[in-house]
C-alpha cells in the first residue's frame, strides 16, 4: 500500500495541530483561558482547511487521512481528560467520551479491515459531533452551559457511535462508505 508523499502542505499544516497540544495542555492546567481558546479555535480552523489544502496541492491520500484522525482523537482526547482533570467538568462525562470514543476507535479499525485499506469512514455525523465538542470545549473554557450540555454530548456520541457500527457491519467487504 502507498501512503503516497508524506510530507506535503496539508500534512504539515495537520501536522500543528498535533505541536499545539502540549501547549493546550499548559494554558487550560494554568487557567491562561485565552491562549486555550485561541490554539483550540486554531485547531478547529486548520482542522476544517486541511482537506481544501489536500485537494488544492494535489496531495490527499490514506496518511493525511490518518494523520486527520488522530490530530482530531488526539484534540479531543487530551483537552477533554484535561477539563476533567483541572475541575472544569466533571469526570463522568469525560469517562463516557472516553470510553465510546475507544469503541469508535475499534469500530473504525473493523472498517479498514473490511475495506481493505486505510480509508475515511465519512461520518457527517461523526464530524458534528466533533464539531460541537470543539465549541463544548469553548464552553468550558469560557465557563458557560458546560455541564448539562457535555452531558447531552456525551448521549449524541453514544447514538452516533451506535449508528456508525450498524453500518460498519452492514456493510460488504470492500463496499465503499457513502456520505451519512
Amino acid at each position: 500500500m502507498s501512503y503516497g508523499k508524506i510530507i506535503n502542505p496539508a500534512n504539515a499544516a495537520t501536522s500543528t495541530r498535533i505541536l499545539v497540544l502540549p501547549v493546550v495542555v499548559w494554558a487550560m492546567a494554568t487557567h491562561r483561558v485565552v491562549l486555550a481558546l485561541v490554539l483550540l479555535i486554531y485547531s478547529g480552523v486548520v482542522d476544517l482547511v486541511d482537506g481544501s489544502i489536500a485537494r488544492y496541492f494535489k496531495c490527499a491520500g490514506p496518511f493525511g487521512e490518518m494523520l486527520d484522525a488522530i490530530s482530531d482523537a488526539g484534540l479531543f482526547l487530551v483537552t477533554l481528560v484535561t477539563a476533567a482533570a483541572t475541575g472544569y467538568v466533571d469526570v463522568l462525562p469525560v469517562a463516557v467520551f472516553l470510553g465510546v470514543g475507544a469503541i469508535n476507535a475499534l469500530g473504525r479499525v473493523i472498517h479498514i479491515r473490511r475495506v481493505g485499506r486505510v480509508t475515511n469512514f465519512r461520518s457527517y455525523m461523526s464530524e458534528a459531533v466533533g464539531g460541537a465538542t470543539f465549541f463544548v470545549l469553548v464552553g468550558v473554557l469560557l465557563d458557560f452551559y458546560a455541564e448539562t450540555i457535555i452531558w447531552w454530548m456525551a448521549v449524541l456520541t453514544v447514538l452516533v457511535v451506535v449508528h456508525d457500527y450498524i453500518r460498519i457491519l452492514t456493510m460488504k467487504p470492500g463496499e465503499e462508505v457513502p456520505h451519512v
